[in-house]
């Protein structure tokens, strides 16, 4: 609730002209006015275009898949982008001090296109990954491939679940080579 600039005086205003109201009772709901409509949660609110606030976008509790599209930019920027930047920059807090939809999105993010499979992350052949290094291997299997499909509500790939979430819901596979799912 955006508050008007005089809104505390109109409130108070108010306050005064009620007269069952005992001077200590009188602060109190001025107090408790001024509270509920001034008060800003720095996680209730989206930023809107422009850098004014928007309303916050309630989300249901349902898969990523099955949310609109108003709703899922609201929960890229409410669930997936707090925690996987703070993911990201432990993991290297130079190569991602700037984090945000453009680390995985890439540039056509900047235009409000979100498309995955992302085109610019690094192409992956599942037969060779030696020219990554194994932590990194490690940080994506064990840190933002589980977390991003546990933040998306989605069955992870495996073996037995090869429709699940996995590598190539982000990265795209290096030419030639077979899909391999993960």
């Amino acid at each position: 609730m955006t508050s008007h600039p005089n809104s505390w005086r109109r409130t108070l205003a108010l306050v005064r002209i009620r007269p069952p109201f005992s001077g200590v009772m009188k602060l109190l709901v001025a107090i408790a006015l001024l509270a509920a409509c001034g008060s800003k949660s720095p996680t209730a609110t989206t930023t809107a275009p422009g850098g004014g606030e928007a309303a916050t976008v309630v989300l249901p509790d349902v898969p990523f898949d099955k949310l609109e599209h108003d709703q899922r930019i609201a929960f890229m920027k409410q669930k997936v982008v707090p925690a996987m930047k703070t993911i990201f920059q432990n993991h290297d807090p130079k190569d991602f001090a700037k984090f945000g939809c453009q680390t995985c999105h890439g540039a056509q993010a900047k235009d409000g296109h979100f498309d995955m499979p992302n085109p610019d992350l690094p192409k992956l052949n599942f037969a060779d990954m030696a020219k990554f290094k194994k932590d990194d291997l490690d940080w994506m299997k064990n840190e933002v491939w589980p977390t991003m499909g546990k933040l998306l509500q989605l069955p992870l790939y495996s073996e037995e679940n090869p429709k699940g979430f996995g590598c190539l819901n982000c990265h795209t596979e290096a030419t030639g080579q077979t899909a391999a799912g993960h």
